[in-house]
């Protein structure tokens, strides 16, 4: 049984994006006095601002939570919107990996090809998990890469 769970701090970086957007549409709003322009003008507004904030909420929801789970069966790992879960038996093989953020292009959901997958929270330790599916590699951080091996080959 493996279990782990962090809020990445990127995170706070797409609420403060959601933040400022909100606050400066109402301002830009006022600065304009869109409303003083007509109903079309309004509703073209609305819907230019609406368009980035509502991406950035829902990235903000879908980025708010990073967590490993293996209870024996499953492994299921990544963002609260945007993870797998793999069966024991998909597994083919697990290894400890030192993660380089740089490398993959950044944070969050990462790919590097079609069969190369990462889940990149951070640069530090991380496990790579080969798999049955379509021959995908996943890599994803972990806190403890030698206890979730450990537990994957137990299972």
């Amino acid at each position: 049984m493996y279990s782990e769970s962090e809020r990445p701090w990127f995170y706070h970086l797409l609420v403060s994006i959601v933040g400022v957007s909100l606050i400066g549409s109402v301002w830009f709003f006022n600065f304009l006095d869109v409303s003083e322009r007509g109903t079309t003008v309004v509703i073209v507004f609305c819907l230019a601002f609406s368009f980035p904030i509502i991406s950035f909420l829902v990235m903000s929801w879908a980025f708010s939570r990073y967590f490993i789970q293996f209870d024996g069966n499953d492994l299921s790992f990544g963002y609260q919107g945007w993870n797998v879960k793999l069966s024991h038996s998909e597994i083919i093989s697990a290894k400890t990996v030192d993660i380089k953020w740089i490398r993959w292009g950044g944070m969050g959901w990462r790919l590097r090809g079609l069969r190369k997958i990462g889940y990149i929270v951070k640069s530090g330790p991380g496990v790579e998990i080969g798999t049955h599916r379509k021959g995908r590699m996943y890599t994803f951080n972990c806190s403890d890469p030698e206890q979730l091996v450990k537990e994957l080959d137990k299972g």
